[in-house]
């Protein structure tokens, strides 16, 4: 019975041994991961103008879309993106998510799913940040995404091209890095 056993042990082992010398099963650890940069800008078009407004405040006590802002305040957003500042430039996806207000009224917590359609990238992004509406830029970081976007990390840098009350518009400038896998 021990000589069977043994037997039958030596040759599972041999198998594995082939199939691993093989180059046939790869496992993830032996795979190189190379990055690629990726850089592209777009704008974030808000609007506060009711039929097709893209951002309404949720929760709060008197919570509103332009303040002033109390902790916990809860503005929820669908905002379109488009190419250039232009809103007559070609919409290429939606900015969606949720800001909630911070002890300081300028501060508040991000988090967001990006969908977008840009030089032959097509997918979804999502991230967090704790970001200062009254600085002249900041960045939120990016930790996951799908499609074209799977397994990538980054940033997005923001800054105001125009703080119109009824229509704002950002420009959001990402600097992303991709995975790309070689065996």
């Amino acid at each position: 019975m021990d000589r069977t056993n043994g037997t039958w042990t030596l040759g599972v082992f041999l198998c594995a041994l082939c199939i691993l010398s093989s180059g046939l099963w790869t496992p993830a650890s032996a795979m190189k991961m190379k990055m690629k940069a990726v850089n592209f800008t777009y704008y974030l078009h808000d609007d506060f103008v009711p039929p097709n407004v893209t951002a309404v405040a949720v929760a709060g006590a008197n919570a509103t879309l332009t303040g002033p802002f109390q902790l916990g305040d809860i503005i929820v957003f669908d905002s379109v993106i488009r190419k250039t500042a232009s809103n007559a430039s070609a919409q290429i996806g939606h900015h969606s998510g949720v800001l909630v207000s911070l002890n300081d009224p300028s501060k508040k917590f991000i988090s967001f799913a990006l969908d977008i359609t840009i030089h032959g990238y097509s997918g979804t992004m999502s991230g967090s940040a704790r970001i200062d509406f009254t600085a002249p830029s900041w960045e939120e970081a990016v930790s996951s995404g799908t499609g074209s976007f799977r397994g990538v990390s980054g940033y997005l840098t923001v800054s105001a091209v125009s703080l119109n009350s009824a229509f704002p518009v950002l420009k959001y400038e990402a600097n992303l890095m991709l995975p790309h896998q070689s065996y």
